[in-house]
């Protein structure tokens, strides 16, 4: 598809400091006139220029999408919502929901940039994009085109309106609601999103026997089932060390809550590592305590989120330091866990001096689990800098002592 001046000079530009850029506008024509191919294909109006403003936003974004979507780091690709980038998928979180499903026809109820309906379209032999804002959807439908994706339909509606004038079924339905309230203040409850999926749900599972719901991490996981009732299983995705995002399959056939699958995911460079439980096996699970032994392991911030607590002492054969500190220990060293490793050098009183010996450079990584400190504060009393090789864990351990744990990196 042959590029407009405007994504022209984008690409040619995309290695610029889009800040430099805007302040050397003067050496650049001022605007760019719409093609006439443009015009034909209603992309601008007649007498309508563009200014040079605008390719510097698309600049910002093409950049942001080099690592956050590589697959979309080519030409052409219109991006006109600041936020619509910041709230869109991964590619690497994308392709991982996609993975999970298969089909002939799926409806992605709330389109926006387009990201996870491009790589569910892969899946599926075709793909309904809804969205409400038509410069997202205009947007979408000029990336796709670029991208080469010819098996997706766009609707210009609400996904309420689209879901009651439909007669169409399909295998699956995604819903991932705006987070965002009336002044922009960002929310997670299930009712303060749109749509409203409670409102919603039944109509939803009317038209299609599956339905994946992706909601904030900070939403309570119980809650959440409880509010939604007809959970079958439960995906907490984690990339790059933070939990991304919360996936809830909704089926016509509810499951008991206690026995919701749910599947703490750590997305890797290689193939992604899951840690299965349900919150019948969590209560049955017992953990025992320990002091600080050979090894300390910190779980990945999905096994956290999911609340895997008793479950993943159990099922690797680790102790806890404390009740509510949820650092593992043990004597050999467990390989190939969702979970940072670490060798335990020493095991120091809350105390400057003390700690200050077995840090000779003055620098340290902190991290605080179950301490009345933040590692700022522990930072400050123990007088250390941030970063280097050493890293100190401080936390309560069984007997409710105030502990820093040196530690190196397995």
């Amino acid at each position: 598809m042959p590029l407009s001046p405007l994504q022209d000079f984008i690409w040619q530009h995309r290695d610029d400091d889009p800040r430099q850029l805007a302040l050397s506008a003067k050496k650049y024509p001022p605007s760019f006139a719409p093609s006439n191919q443009d015009l034909a294909d209603g992309k601008a109006s007649a007498g309508k220029e563009i200014p040079i403003s605008a390719a510097v936003i698309q600049i910002q974004a093409l950049q942001k999408i080099r690592s956050k979507i590589p697959s979309w780091y080519c030409p052409g690709m219109e991006f006109p919502l600041a936020i619509s980038l910041e709230q869109a998928s991964s590619e690497r979180t994308a392709q991982f929901k996609a993975s999970l499903f298969s089909g002939k026809k799926m409806a992605d109820l709330t389109g926006g940039l387009g990201v996870d309906s491009f790589f569910f379209s892969q899946q599926f032999e075709s793909l309904t994009y809804v969205e409400q804002n038509a410069d997202l959807l205009a947007a979408a439908r000029n990336n796709f085109a670029q991208l080469g994706l010819r098996n997706v339909q766009f609707e210009h509606r609400s996904a309420e309106d689209f879901l009651e004038k439909t007669d169409q079924e399909f295998d699956l339905i995604y819903l991932d609601p705006a987070r965002r309230d009336e002044r922009k203040g960002k929310v997670f409850q299930l009712a303060d999103c749109s749509p409203d999926v409670l409102k919603i749900k039944d109509l939803m599972l009317k038209k299609s026997p599956r339905v994946l719901l992706k909601t904030a991490p900070l939403l309570d996981l119980k809650l959440a089932a409880g509010q939604l009732g007809q959970v079958s299983k439960i995906w907490v995705v984690a990339s790059e060390g933070d939990c991304r995002e919360v996936l809830y399959l909704l089926e016509r056939e509810a499951k008991p809550m206690d026995e919701i699958p749910i599947a703490a995911v750590v997305l890797t460079e290689g193939e992604a590592l899951a840690f299965e439980f349900s919150w019948a096996e969590e209560q049955r699970s017992v953990a025992t305590f320990s002091t600080p032994q050979s090894f300390l392991y910190e779980p990945n911030p999905a096994i956290l989120k999911a609340g895997a607590f008793r479950s993943f002492a159990q099922r690797f054969g680790l102790e806890k330091l404390h009740a509510n500190t949820h650092l593992y220990t043990s004597m050999e060293f467990r390989q190939d866990l969702p979970a940072r490793s670490f060798v335990v050098e020493q095991v120091c009183k809350y105390d400057r001096k003390t700690v200050q010996a077995f840090v000779p450079n003055g620098k340290a990584n902190i991290t605080c689990r179950n301490f009345p400190d933040n590692p700022d504060q522990v930072r400050r009393k123990l007088g250390l800098a941030d970063g280097g090789e050493v890293y100190l864990f401080a936390a309560t351990d069984a007997e409710n002592r105030k502990l820093v744990m040196v530690c190196s990196k397995v």
